[in-house]
């Protein structure tokens, strides 16, 4: 599942994954449209909790039959959004049945100063 400011539709979403895989196989080929058949995206600002919402109410949908809801937030985003993000997903995204796991990509922070304060946040 993948959510960004950058408004596209599931197609436009689509041709972007598969342009970042190879497929040299037929048999890989399959695989692929076997995961892009269960990849979603969703559009919306880093800054308001209403997208947030959005996502959360999405992956519900999707964990609707599961006991617990465990989740895992991958941040390809630059530092400067790290902590409105992590605090939009906190009040938003967290499960209320699971645990909920935040990876940053790096870099984290510009400084040591800064990477201190995000570890902190």
């Amino acid at each position: 599942m993948g959510y960004a400011r950058t408004k596209m539709d599931r197609t436009e979403y689509l041709k972007r994954v598969r342009s970042y895989i190879k497929t040299p196989t037929k048999d890989v080929e399959e695989q692929l449209d076997s995961f892009c058949a269960i990849c979603t995206y969703i559009s919306g600002q880093y800054d308001q909790d209403e997208p947030f919402q959005k996502l959360d109410q999405h992956i519900s949908e999707i964990e609707k039959n599961r006991k617990e809801g465990n989740r895992v937030f991958y941040m390809a985003l630059p530092p400067s959004v790290f902590i409105t993000v992590s605090q939009h997903l906190k009040r938003n995204c967290y499960p209320r049945n699971g645990i909920a796991r935040i990876i940053i990509e790096k870099p984290f922070g510009k400084d040591l100063a800064s990477s201190r304060q995000l570890q902190k946040a």
